[in-house]
Formats: structure tokens, sequence, C-alpha cells
């Protein structure tokens, strides 16, 4: 198994199994499936973590396929916090053919140490309540719950949501992929879990933000 950094000639795999992952994400919960212009999207977000080195893209490799992704992004909150920094693993995927060979914790071991080299002290994701191999996953990792999201539908509306410029200059300026309302996206595994992972050098999970997430993304 070779796991290397992701290049530009690789972006037709990140997007292979980001897709299969947000596939089984919207599985376990509709809100999660991936928007018509999911791709171009995602390749802006390549791109720019290319240029400036503000976050990780992993893959793992058999030969010439791809088995298996990390995405890990260095995050800030607002002013507001004293403690305002922190590197978020955007999503983890193993292909199914490839779990039970520990590539998720080599993985999450090698997005961890890329994070703590660069002055990061935690780590903090996202994972669907109802995903239990995931939370347990993660727990054997050293993550531990510290917020929740609740969610109450409130049906259909006549309404369109009103845009929001903020969110729009933020995104333009550093294609975020979590942005100011942080989204999830991730599936690990040894088994079959999704959300988000690191390793025993994380200590947190999720952020200190209320926002809804899942694997999940």
């Amino acid at each position: 198994m070779n796991i290397r950094p992701s290049l530009p000639a690789d972006d037709w795999a990140v997007h292979r199994l980001f897709h299969e992952l947000h596939h089984f994400n919207a599985e376990l919960d509709p809100r999660f499936a991936l928007a018509d212009n999911w791709e171009r999207i995602l390749s802006e977000h390549l791109q720019y973590v290319r240029t400036t080195g503000h976050g990780l893209t992993l893959l793992a490799w058999k030969s010439a396929e791809p088995v298996g992704l990390l995405m890990m992004g260095l995050h800030s909150d607002t002013p507001l916090f004293r403690h305002r920094h922190w590197a978020e693993l955007l999503a983890i995927y193993v292909t199914p053919a490839a779990r039970g060979t520990a590539l998720a914790n080599q993985l999450v071991t090698l997005g961890s140490a890329w994070a703590h080299e660069r002055g990061y002290e935690r780590i903090q994701l996202y994972v669907t309540a109802s995903n239990w191999r995931a939370r347990q996953f993660y727990r054997r990792l050293g993550f531990q719950p510290v917020q929740e999201i609740w969610r109450r539908e409130l049906g259909p509306s006549a309404a369109l949501p009103p845009d929001d410029p903020i969110w729009e200059t933020i995104y333009a300026q550093h294609h975020d992929l979590l942005g100011p309302n942080a989204h999830h996206l991730l599936v690990v595994d040894d088994e079959t879990y999704t959300d988000g992972s690191s390793d025993a050098q994380a200590r947190t999970l999720h952020s200190d933000r209320v926002s809804d997430a899942s694997s999940d993304s």
C-alpha cells in the first residue's frame, strides 16, 4: 500500500472516493447529498490547498487503484474565542476491499502528525449520530464528544433562504469546504465507518461552533 499527497493528475481519484463517501453519507441522511456542482467546488478546493498549503489531501494506492482518502483542513474560528485554531478532519474514506488493513489508522496518524508539526494542538471532526461504527472507531483513537448538533425539521417552505454575502466572500477567497458553518465529509475504516477521524494526539471531537454536519460531510 502506498500513501502519498495527491497530485493534480490524481484529482480523478479524489473525486471518485469523495463521491463514494458521500453516497454512503446520503444513505445515512439525505441532507448530506452533494450539490450539482460539487465536482467544480472540490477541484477548486484541491487547487487552493496545493497553492497555499492550508490543508492536506492524502491518497492510498494499491498498485494503480485508489483505495483510501484523507482530507485535512486548518481552521481558525472568530477572534471572539481564545482557543480558535484547530485542524479539521474533513474526510476519510477507505474502499470496502481495503478495510480490515488498518489503513484508516495509518491515514489518521499521518494527518495528525502533519497538523501537529504545523502547530495545531487538536483535531476535530463531525460524525453522524446514527453511525455507531464510526463513533467506536473515533473513540478507539482517543476522540471524545464535546458538543452535539440538534436538528428540527420544519417542513417544506414556499420561501427561499436569502443569499449570504459573507459566506460567498469567504468561499471565493479561501475555497473553504467547511466555511463559517461547518459541514463534514467523511468515511473511514477498518470495517464500515464514515465521518472524519484522527489519531490519539487528537483531543476533541467537534468544534466550538454549532453547525450541522455528518461524515460524513
